[in-house]
């Protein structure tokens, strides 16, 4: 008996991960509004009724799907937001090379969430929340830098906001589809960018 649910577990996971695999391949091509759960399920090589065991619809599946890669993106913001980034641009540029490798692997997944935001309110609020925690973890950081508390922007909590946006918007449209830019492209442009936000003074000259 034992050995039979493990069994049917093993081959849920197995018609999930297939179901997951298909739409993900899809969108590395294809914008998310114009998918269908026919056409997934048609890519997974499975039967239409297995989809609806596994997800409600396919912002939930991109959702779900997402999940490990938000995990990741998070982890990656952590050490982003917990460097000693007031220490020079090579220290951004360490911290920043995690959240690239991020959407690198995971792009078009990334993208495809995006979109679905965009059509659904629930998965948009669900971000919502996430960006959020991303935004308050990088203003509490900012606060703490030399730079910044020395020379405060307007109003550090958008600021925050706007660096996070920026990374998003950037390395969605970097690594959500091809062509590609390369990885050391991005890196190299978002610590330039972090590098002259974080070493500030009033007339814009480095601190």
């Amino acid at each position: 008996m034992a050995t039979h649910r493990a069994e049917v577990r093993q081959s849920r996971k197995q018609s999930r991960d297939r179901i997951v695999a298909a739409a993900t391949d899809l969108v590395r091509e294809r914008p998310y509004g114009e998918l269908s759960v026919d056409e997934v399920m048609r890519a997974a090589g499975i039967g239409r009724t297995i989809f609806y065991r596994h997800f409600d619809d396919l912002a939930d599946l991109f959702m779900k799907a997402g999940a490990e890669a938000f995990g990741e993106l998070y982890e990656a913001h952590r050490a982003l937001v917990e460097a000693h980034l007031g220490d020079g641009p090579e220290v951004v540029r360490m911290a920043i090379e995690p959240a690239v490798a991020v959407f690198e692997r995971h792009g078009p997944l990334l993208r495809a969430m995006r979109e679905a935001a965009a059509a659904d309110a629930d998965v948009a609020a669900a971000q919502e929340v996430m960006r959020q925690r991303f935004d308050d973890l990088l203003a509490d950081a900012l606060r703490e830098m030399p730079s910044i508390a020395a020379h405060p922007p307007a109003d550090l909590a958008q600021t925050a906001r706007a660096l996070n946006m920026l990374n998003t918007s950037y390395l969605v449209d970097a690594f959500g589809r091809e062509p590609r830019v390369s990885p050391e492209t991005a890196v190299q442009t978002l610590t330039e960018i972090w590098a002259a936000v974080i070493r500030r003074s009033p007339n814009g000259r480095k601190a």
